[in-house]
């Protein structure tokens, strides 16, 4: 491409750097976090209105190893220590890794649930990992 045409017609690429740069930022969201469509393109949109805090040694690497059918203990083992959640000897349980920072409107949840399988061992039921506003 000719130097003398991009120096006089730099207009022309105005569009295409502003729909092209929010779009990379949608796919980095997807890629990095495991996020929907809907909750990349809703990461971005609040991007100045986030804040997350995560628990103490947390990774996204170590959280994304962590797969349905895992019993409690290999989950404790990858993850560690949970923020906040009940007794995995329960029922239902849920781990929670990370939970809005103060007066953040929006965070990255990272939460593991579990359910006692018919052994009585609580097992990875779900793992949610999303976009949302903090209620």
């Amino acid at each position: 491409m000719n130097s003398a045409f991009v120096k006089k017609n730099w207009y022309f690429f105005t569009p295409a750097v502003i729909i092209l740069i929010p779009a990379l930022m949608v796919v980095f969201c997807t890629v990095k976090y495991g996020y929907s469509v809907p909750d990349s393109i809703n990461a971005v949109f609040h991007i100045g209105s986030t804040g997350t805090r995560y628990s103490m040694g947390f990774s996204e690497r170590n959280f994304s190893l962590v797969r349905p059918g895992m019993d409690g203990r290999t989950v404790f083992n990858t993850i560690r220590n949970p923020m906040e959640g009940n007794d995995p000897g329960a029922d239902v349980a849920n781990w929670r890794y990370s939970l809005p920072a103060s007066g953040a409107g929006y965070y990255h949840e990272r939460t593991i649930v579990f359910v006692k399988d018919k052994n009585g061992i609580p097992r990875v039921k779900q793992r949610i990992s999303r976009f949302h506003a903090a209620n």
